[in-house]
């Protein structure tokens, strides 16, 4: 049995899962794409190509955006096939302070997590009802 056939008899089953971000920002990636890809069939996608996201989002099930930003942005307003997907958003920072939050079309997002609290607290106070309309919850860097 060749190598391809091992990986296709392993990932039969699985969900799939594309984690994507802006090129340059997938830092924080590796070590969870590899903790992932023991569970789920992961495609990453570090890309600005509309095509190449739109393609990666069609393959999954699931999709995983690093960042709340642009590419957030982007995806749950332009996407149309985002409204099938699970779709979790991971917000660090930065992206609190140059009013993302509000341009995201939360009706397309399932989770949010938030890297601490006080980031939590922050968009929380931009948009008060957002608990009542995605899941939230704590991960701290590094875990």
């Amino acid at each position: 049995m060749d190598d391809i056939e091992i990986v296709q008899l392993d990932d039969y089953g699985k969900q799939r899962i594309a984690v994507m971000c802006l090129p340059g920002l997938e830092s924080f990636l590796p070590v969870i794409v590899d903790h992932l890809s023991k569970t789920y069939s992961v495609k990453t996608c570090y890309s600005r190509d509309m095509n190449e996201i739109t393609k990666a989002i069609d393959w999954c099930d699931i999709v995983f955006l690093e960042w709340m930003n642009e590419m957030a942005i982007s995806t749950t307003n332009q996407i149309p096939a985002m409204t099938e997907k699970k779709v979790i958003i991971r917000c660090h920072s930065y992206e609190v302070f140059l009013n993302y939050a509000q341009q995201i079309r939360w009706s397309n997002v399932d989770v949010l997590l938030f890297v601490c609290n006080h980031i939590k607290s922050i968009v929380l106070k931009q948009i008060p009802k957002l608990p009542e309309m995605v899941d939230i919850h704590i991960v701290p860097n590094g875990v």
